[in-house]
Order: C-alpha cells, then sequence, then structure tokens
C-alpha cells in the first residue's frame, strides 16, 4: 500500500516504530504487503523478540491502523482473524480509568488524533504499554503449556 511518493506503509513502519521495538529487543520477522482481504488492501508488518510477537497493521476493510501482541509461537496471520486466538490488541491488558464507555472512546480518539500520525500513536502506546502486554500475553499462554 503506497502512503505517497512510492513510499510504502511497511517502509513508514520500519522508520517510525521499529527504533521502539529495536530498543525491546524486537526485529523485522514478515511483511505481508498488499495481502488480499477480500478485496479490499491489507498491509501487516510482523516483529518477533526472544518471547513475544508484534504485528503492525494497515488494514482498509477495518479502517485503521493498529497494533497486536502474541507469544512467540503465534503464527504470521493477521490478527484480527487469526484462527489461533493468540493476537491480542497491546491495550487489552491496560488498566482503563473507571468512565462511561462513550467518554472512553472519546479520550482515546482525542488522544490518537494528538500524533503527527497513526504509527506515531502506535509507538507510543508500545513505549507506555509494551510491559503490560508482554506479560499479559505471556500469562495467557502459561496455562497452555502445562
Amino acid at each position: 500500500m503506497e502512503s505517497g511518493m512510492g513510499v510504502t506503509f511497511s517502509d513508514e513502519v520500519q522508520r517510525i516504530v521499529e527504533p521502539t521495538l529495536a530498543d525491546r529487543g524486537f526485529v523485522l520477522d514478515q511483511i505481508d504487503d498488499g495481502v488480499d482481504e477480500g478485496g479490499r488492501g491489507l498491509t501487516v508488518v510482523y516483529y518477533r523478540s526472544h518471547d513475544t510477537k508484534l504485528q503492525i497493521y494497515d488494514s482498509v476493510r477495518e479502517g485503521e491502523i493498529n497494533c497486536m501482541i502474541a507469544p512467540l509461537g503465534a503464527p504470521n496471520e493477521f490478527g484480527l482473524r487469526s484462527p489461533s486466538k493468540k493476537w491480542q490488541f497491546v491495550i487489552r491488558f491496560v488498566k482503563r480509568p473507571d468512565l462511561p464507555f462513550e467518554e472512553l472512546l472519546d479520550r482515546e480518539r482525542r488522544e490518537r488524533v494528538s500524533y503527527e500520525s497513526r504509527l506515531h500513536w502506535v509507538s507510543a502506546l508500545i513505549e507506555s504499554h509494551f510491559e503490560e502486554a508482554r506479560a499479559g500475553v505471556l500469562a495467557m499462554e502459561k496455562p497452555r503449556q502445562q
């Protein structure tokens, strides 16, 4: 998917988000660029560390750019449709304030648009919540390993 003047979404992920991931021990694992999603564009960039994976995606169908986390053994599949059910949104494990749902949505929307781009927001999300997300996804995996 083109972000403008020949720069692809995956190029932008590598430029904007990858430094944050590298600081946490992640390396580029795979790029699915232009995956057919019922005739609509989908790009997923996968990273892996010693115990977890992250995916940064741009889904035309879902109308969003976001990130998900999974244990290392998860398949490289678009998390929202992965049969493994191992992919989780990074913010799933973040304690949210006790506010009405509409107020939470409005607050999150305002935060998202305060960044230079959606990928800058994703990078900040990872910086702020990676440790919680990592602990949460690994805790979900433990009962399966026993």
